[in-house]
């Protein structure tokens, strides 16, 4: 009887290690958290996080519709930033389309979505610029929403 009990312990515990092994190595794949609720892939394999829990991950946030939108602009967006040593910690879109990325030293940098190139451009020009040299310390947030212009917000 207790080789019986022993050895479906052993089963059992086999088995809750290879299920641990197989979401491991399926959550190596996952590079954002989708609304605080599920993993996301890059290419937008969902997972739900249940009680797992992986830090360093960025979070997207945005309609379930929108999630290939968001992988999209985040990788768009992160391109631009490492240059400036800018790194995006979350990324948020409106339902009418305006996009917000949280950087890990607590600054946003907001976005229209459907004019997304156009304001990258517009922002690496001025991060690039001598200006920028004085202007981009101690900022809390810049705004690319306008037309020609770029707003920006100081602590």
């Amino acid at each position: 009887m207790k080789i019986k009990i022993t050895t479906l312990f052993l089963l059992v515990a086999t088995n809750l290690s290879a299920f641990s092994k197989t979401n491991e190595n399926k959550l190596e794949n996952f590079h954002f958290i989708w609304n605080k609720d599920f993993y996301l892939s890059q290419t937008g394999e969902i997972f739900n996080k249940g009680a797992l829990d992986k830090l360093g991950l960025v979070g997207l946030f945005g309609a379930e519709d929108q999630k290939f939108i968001m992988i999209d602009g985040f990788y768009k967006i992160q391109k631009k930033f490492i240059p400036h040593d800018l790194e995006i910690k979350s990324l948020s879109i409106s339902r009418s389309g305006n996009i917000k990325a949280l950087l890990e030293e607590g600054q946003e940098i907001k976005f229209q979505q459907h004019k997304l190139e156009e304001q990258l451009l517009r922002l690496n020009l001025f991060l690039v610029s001598n200006e920028s040299q004085k202007l981009i310390k101690n900022f809390e947030s810049i705004d690319l929403r306008y037309k020609t212009k770029i707003a920006i917000k100081y602590f």
